[in-house]
């Protein structure tokens, strides 16, 4: 008789699915014979279990395929009965199953965030290449294209979602707790950075200029930023119109930015003005939360997401990122919820209403990972790893390969032709980055396309079939995998002995992880993502996969360990905290936090297995948790003790970054200076420092047209007064201070005085405390000066 391990509570989802009140019956007992595909498919019998005796499955809900199972004797007869059996058992009537509905309702609220960013995202870039970008025409397309979206996403979701767990246990019902928790962790996530949502509006950073792009766009509908040197009688000496992230590009200005995040923050603004967009990043924050829960759901089990979600929103990156206007919230939410659909792709079943449910699942899983490149440039080398997957999945026949391909392709084609035709100079800017990453990638797509040509060939599927019968070559790499990982980890460690530069601190990148989620966490992560390493290799050389666990871990355990490399060691971005950190939000914390979370699950397993299994299995779970979210806390809330003002005695404190707002007062200050400025003016700014930070606020926000002096001079600003008189138009002169425009008369006044606070700047520590900035701003009004 055949036997079989049964699933995992902790690493199954949707196994109320297939499971009666009390059943225990093995996941595979509803599963139609298939054979494998790939290497060595010839060799594998065709099985077929027989069908359960006490209820019939539901029609639209089965097990996931089982492709590579290895040959089982008994399993050779009777599979047309079995087939006609099951068949049968289809038509008849399902029984109400406790915990489907909380498995659907989690499966579902984890992908709709990605599925609503790619909805708004497809219609809107190619509004804003044809300069018709308007609130009308987007919501008419985005509206249907949501729907459907969501629709074919979640008309059928997999059966279950296992994990590499060792010891499974018997299957039980999802119940709505998990559920409650990771929302109830987005929720109270968005509460809290919405209360202390920064106010970058002056251009000190990208923050401000994704926000400013946004309000550009929303306004006009069109890139690049027209000059109107028309606005100042035409062209002058020593009149200029770029400012710090806003370079020349054709007849106007191109911003430093991607379009995807200033799309999205376009809607807002429609909604509510600026003040709503600072709002919507945090909102983006806790859906990249919740996406987060949900893809580690589907990768340890649903029990642990609340606690991952928890660890990812506690980090200070991921609050830094998501109370100012970054790009990264919303790059997380098209990674994590890609990665979401692509593990539903690779699980669900075709025994359904709905028999091409995993190439819909697929192409959307493509299609949403490749828009990251629209968010971030840097995106291309996060889902760079998706190629070789892509390989293994064409080089095993899997029918999810090829829509998995065109999506990923349409995704990316995107976000090169916006960098190709709005963000050229930008691309440019960044180019001696983009120049390796671009050999990489073309050397990965070329390795993968021969790789996937030479298994066509007789001899060397021969090759790959003979992989499982090297005993040497079977143990030995996935070890040497796992030690892999882990010296890569040892070397980070010891970096900063080795290499001593004082002009760069890339060396400390590992100590920033450390800093920001706490040793435990990067100690438990490691040694996570090297047994999974371990355990991902050897299924592949085998070229088994039983129970579907190494299909689902395969993408997101490559991105992880491609991202930590990659990014710790060439960070690329001013070591300053806490601005440095936003490079470990898009999946280094994650990636670390997925490996602890899988590492603290198999610790729980295994103290359950070794004594009291409710009683060990909890300590341990609860230790682990807490080894997680403590550190990183403690990190945010910087607690101290200070001394009593009323009496003797001291009181604790907490004054790190947690509740500390960066630039409150910048709109206020804003809006002050638009009033100011009047109608119908144009602007000139006489000094580089107020340039770089007022001239697109001026020239978006308060919608006038701006220009820059280098080097003024009488005669050169007399030139340009002029030529905006015979404009039509009122000149204003701006600077930092009113001396600067004492020689052109016009009263000069002070119209912005804002002391207000800024990130902080810190090399050798975690942020603790936001430093102080002073805004101030003079204006004149020179007619006839």
């Amino acid at each position: 008789m055949r036997h079989e391990p049964r699933a995992s509570e902790a690493t199954e989802v949707f196994e109320a699915d297939h499971s009666a009140a009390g059943s225990t019956n093995p996941p595979d007992e509803k599963t139609l014979p298939i054979r494998p595909s790939g290497p060595g498919a010839a060799s594998a019998p065709t099985r077929a279990p027989s069908p359960p005796a006490q209820r019939a499955p539901e029609r639209t809900e089965q097990a996931p395929e089982r492709t590579e199972q290895a040959p089982e004797p008994a399993v050779e007869r009777a599979s047309e009965p079995a087939e006609h059996a099951l068949g049968q058992a289809l038509q008849q009537p399902a029984e109400r199953v406790p915990g489907r509905l909380a498995a659907r309702v989690f499966g579902a609220v984890t992908v709709v965030p990605a599925l609503l960013a790619a909805a708004w995202l497809l219609p809107g870039l190619p509004l804003l290449l044809a300069g018709r970008l308007t609130a009308p025409p987007l919501v008419f397309m985005f509206s249907p294209l949501a729907v459907g979206l969501c629709y074919l996403a979640m008309r059928q979701q997999p059966a279950r979602w296992p994990g590499f767990r060792t010891e499974p246990r018997p299957r039980v019902a999802v119940p709505w707790w998990p559920v409650a928790a990771t929302i109830a962790v987005a929720a109270g996530f968005a509460v809290w950075q919405i209360a202390e949502r920064t106010q970058q509006v002056i251009a000190l950073g990208d923050p401000a200029t994704y926000l400013q792009t946004a309000s550009w766009i929303a306004r006009h509908g069109s890139l690049p930023i027209p000059y109107s040197a028309e606005a100042f009688g035409g062209t002058h000496p020593g009149l200029t119109f770029a400012s710090a992230s806003y370079y020349p590009a054709g007849s106007g200005l191109a911003p430093a930015v991607m379009a995807g995040t200033p799309l999205v923050l376009a809607a807002a603004i429609w909604l509510g003005g600026v003040p709503a967009a600072l709002v919507m990043t945090p909102l983006i924050g806790a859906c990249a939360v919740l996406s987060f829960g949900g893809l580690a759901a589907r990768l340890v089990g649903a029990r642990w997401a609340p606690a991952a979600a928890a660890a990812l929103a506690l980090s200070l990156p991921e609050q830094y990122t998501s109370r100012g206007t970054f790009s990264e919230p919303l790059v997380q939410v098209l990674l994590f919820g890609g990665l979401c659909l692509l593990i539903d792709a690779l699980l669900v079943t075709r025994l359904t209403d709905w028999p091409n449910q995993d190439r819909v699942l697929a192409a959307l899983a493509g299609l949403v990972l490749g828009l990251t490149v629209l968010v971030r440039i840097d995106g291309l080398s996060d889902i760079l790893p998706a190629v070789p997957l892509l390989g293994l999945l064409l080089a095993a026949r899997r029918r999810q390969g090829i829509p998995f391909g065109l999506g990923l392709i349409a995704g990316v084609g995107y976000g090169l032709a916006e960098g190709y035709l709005l963000s050229r100079p930008y691309l440019d800017l960044v180019g001696p980055s983009l120049r390796p990453l671009g050999l990489i990638a073309a050397a990965v797509v070329v390795l993968t396309v021969a790789a996937l040509a030479a298994t066509r060939s007789r001899a060397a599927l021969n090759q790959l079939r003979r992989l499982p019968a090297s005993q040497r070559l079977t143990s030995w790499l996935p070890t040497a995998a796992a030690v892999a990982t882990v010296a890569v980890f040892a070397v980070f460690a010891i970096r900063p002995l080795i290499q001593k530069t004082s002009s760069q601190n890339d060396q400390n990148s590992l100590y920033w992880v450390i800093w920001y989620i706490g040793l435990p966490a990067v100690l438990l992560g490691a040694f996570g993502l090297a047994v999974l390493a371990s355990r991902g290799l050897k299924s592949l050389l085998n070229w088994t996969d039983a129970r579907a666990e190494a299909r689902t871990w395969a993408l997101p355990l490559i991105i992880a360990l491609w991202v930590i490399v990659t990014v710790l060691w060439r960070p690329a971005i001013s070591p300053e905290q806490p601005w440095a950190s936003r490079r470990l939000v898009p999946f280094v914390l994650p990636g670390l936090i997925l490996g602890a979370i899988w590492a603290s699950a198999w610790l729980r397993d295994l103290a359950g297995q070794r004594g009291r299994a409710r009683a060990t299995s909890g300590v341990v779970a609860s230790c682990c948790a807490a080894s997680l979210l403590i550190p990183a806390t403690l990190t945010n809330l910087d607690l101290g003790s200070s001394p009593n003002a009323s009496g003797p005695g001291r009181h604790l404190t907490a004054n790190g970054m947690a509740f500390h707002r960066i630039g409150p007062g910048q709109l206020a200050a804003v809006d002050g200076l638009c009033q100011a400025i009047g109608p119908d003016a144009s602007v000139v700014i006489l000094d580089s420092l107020t340039a770089d930070r007022f001239a697109q606020v001026a020239r978006g926000l308060c919608d006038t047209p701006t220009a820059i002096m280098d080097h003024p001079t009488r005669a050169t600003v007399g030139a340009v007064l002029a030529g905006i008189e015979r404009a039509g138009r009122r000149p204003v002169l701006i600077a930092q201070d009113g001396s600067e425009l004492a020689p052109y008369g016009g009263g000069p006044r002070e119209v912005v005085n804002l002391l207000t606070t800024q990130e902080a700047h810190d090399l050798t520590a975690p942020a603790t405390r936001v430093w102080p900035i002073q805004y101030t701003v003079w204006l004149s009004d020179p007619v006839g000066a």
